[in-house]
């Protein structure tokens, strides 16, 4: 049993003999790795620094960082607070000097180099900047944005070969880039490198064949550079690609119109109307020029082409009224106005407050003679338009052309209240107050409504005219009537009521043949629309001996709306009745 015990008692002893070294290398490990008090004092001094700079107290603040440089020359991050500190309060000197102590201590810091790049920009010493990128890019090559840097730095130096170079370097490791091409492309240009330009382009193109942009983008400087075939191949290309893409599809048909081919250029622009994505505005502002140059040309395949293209504009956006105004804008200036007529009334119904369509509509009733509907259009305008004189001024044409005198009268003279200083606009008025008061057999103040136009405007043809008319009728001044109805068609020779009126006059001179020859004019110039022209072409006929034709145009006259007194009894007797 003792020699039992002694064993065990050894045991022990030896246990704890080799634990002893191993416990002791423990103890002094942890030991090692507790912060000195100097440490925990520049630790709390570069937290109270760090505090006091994002309270915005800077003067304090590298106050405390300097006290940690005081006890520690090497520690960086202190320099680079500091730097950062001096940058704020533009102390630039300083601060590179800090940021340079920082570095000479971590020289591959990343965030250091960048931040004494941007002091170096600052200085507008973009060469030595770009020189600390180059650094950077040796240090970190798959950091591309560095590359981007560099190069723009070497831009901004004037150093456009170096930053194509940097570039360069950048697409040998990541392949064609848009945003690189775009740079080279723009640095290649800068310097007059055009040809170097297009061969950046043409890689691009070879690189995404299939993405149209980069297409137009070579097309686009196919045309700066004057180049038309070029471009045009591109465009080509790209409607292969995309049948339907606008730009290319106006770049071609702007070239067909460069090239004088006008309704081609039309057709041209089908594809591109026909799309709902293209804007609208877009198409307006292609075909608004057209509008005048088909009034004026005598082609009618352009006609046709262009009428053709405001026809799809409404086909594809159904629900916009400038696209109906357009059409009929278009077919008004073809000389369809019933077609126009139908394409304004859609427009309004869409858009109610759209006036210059509402005044269209106005224009063409009053030229078609369809006095009915113009008292319809005008009185659901006003209740859109109540301060337009305008609109009361059509209806007072309106009613006075239904002999509605008295009402036309009273709407005539409330336009007058609204007209200001619209002189032309209170012609026109003043001129409708003539001939309603003429209805009412009122020929003093008809008179002196015409007086009153002609003091505006001596030269008014439609003063003129109907004043000269309406004296005519009367048998009173006929000197001095037919020289203002002569004068009148002198100021506008081809218009259809001018032209009826001397007819007329010539008529009550007994000079049935030329007055025969004067109203036909008006009648071929538009007047076969108005009930007086034709029922006064029929009696001139009826003089002539004319008789069935006179009767037709009676008849016509009647089929229009006339409300003559005497046309149902000449048509009945197949007899004149003056």
């Amino acid at each position: 049993m003792k020699i039992r015990h002694t064993i065990v008692f050894i045991l022990f002893i030896s246990v704890n003999v080799f634990a002893q070294p191993i416990l002791e290398e423990k103890l002094n490990k942890q030991y090692k790795e507790r912060p000195t008090e100097r440490e925990l004092l520049l630790e709390k001094v570069f937290i109270e620094a760090s505090k006091e700079k994002m309270l915005g107290n800077f003067e304090d603040a590298i106050y405390l960082f300097k006290e940690v440089l005081g006890k520690d020359k090497k520690n960086d991050v202190a320099y680079f607070e500091l730097a950062k500190l001096y940058s704020l309060t533009k102390n630039e000197d300083k601060a590179l000097r800090a940021i340079k102590d920082a570095l000479d201590l971590n020289k591959d810091n990343l965030w250091y180099n960048l931040f004494y790049a941007d002091l170096l920009v600052q200085q507008n010493n973009y060469q030595s900047a770009s020189g600390v990128y180059e650094k950077l890019i040796k240090v970190y090559p798959d950091n591309e944005d560095l590359y981007f840097e560099q190069a723009y730095l070497l831009t901004k130096a004037d150093k456009a070969d170096q930053a194509i170079s940097v570039y360069d370097l950048l697409e040998s490791r990541s392949g064609i880039n848009p945003d690189i091409s775009k740079q080279k492309y723009d640095l290649y240009m800068r310097m007059g490198k055009e040809g170097k330009a297009e061969d950046v382009l043409r890689q691009l193109v070879a690189s995404y064949s299939y993405d149209v942009n980069y297409h137009l983008i070579l097309a686009d400087h196919h045309e700066r550079m004057g180049n038309k075939d070029k471009a045009a191949k591109v465009y080509k290309e790209i409607l292969k690609i995309d049948p339907e893409q606008p730009n290319a599809t106006l770049a071609l048909a702007e070239m067909y119109e460069d090239k004088g081919d006008t309704a081609n250029y039309l057709k041209s622009m089908q594809g591109v109307f026909s799309n709902p994505d293209v804007n609208i505005d877009l198409k307006i502002q292609e075909i608004v020029p057209y509008i005048k140059l088909v009034s004026e040309t005598q082609d009618e395949a352009v006609k046709k082409e262009a009428i053709r293209l405001t026809e799809i504009l409404t086909a594809t956006h159904p629900g916009e009224a400038k696209a109906f105004s357009v059409h009929g804008d278009m077919l008004n200036y073809c000389n369809k106005p019933k077609q126009a007529l139908t394409q304004y009334k859609q427009a309004v119904e869409l858009e109610s407050n759209a006036f210059v369509v509402w005044e269209q509509i106005f224009f063409i009733n009053s030229a078609l003679y369809q006095p009915k509907e113009l008292e319809r259009n005008t009185e659901a305008a006003m209740d859109f338009f109540p301060n337009q004189p305008s609109v009361y001024f059509f209806n007072g044409l309106a009613k006075g052309q239904l002999k509605k005198h008295k009402e036309a009268i009273e709407t005539l003279n409330e336009a007058m209240l609204m007209v200001g200083k619209n002189t032309q606009l209170k012609e026109q008025i003043l001129i409708q107050l003539g001939v309603n008061y003429h209805g009412q057999n009122k020929h003093t103040k008809s008179d002196e409504s015409f007086e009153q136009a002609l003091a505006l405007n001596e030269n008014s043809p439609l003063a003129l005219n109907n004043y000269g008319y309406y004296l005519t009728l009367r048998g009173e001044q006929l000197k001095r009537a037919e020289e203002m109805v002569e004068k009148a068609t002198k100021l506008s020779p081809n218009d259809p009521s001018i032209q009826d009126t001397y007819g007329w006059i010539l008529y009550k001179k007994k000079k049935y043949s030329d007055a025969k020859k004067w109203i036909q004019k008006a009648l071929n110039g538009g007047g076969e629309n108005n009930p007086n022209v034709l029922e006064h072409y029929g009696d001139v006929l009826f003089k002539l001996n004319e008789t069935e034709a006179a009767v037709k145009y009676w008849q016509m006259a009647q089929q229009k709306g006339s409300t003559s007194e005497m046309l149902d009894k000449k048509i009945t007797d197949r007899k004149l009745y003056e």
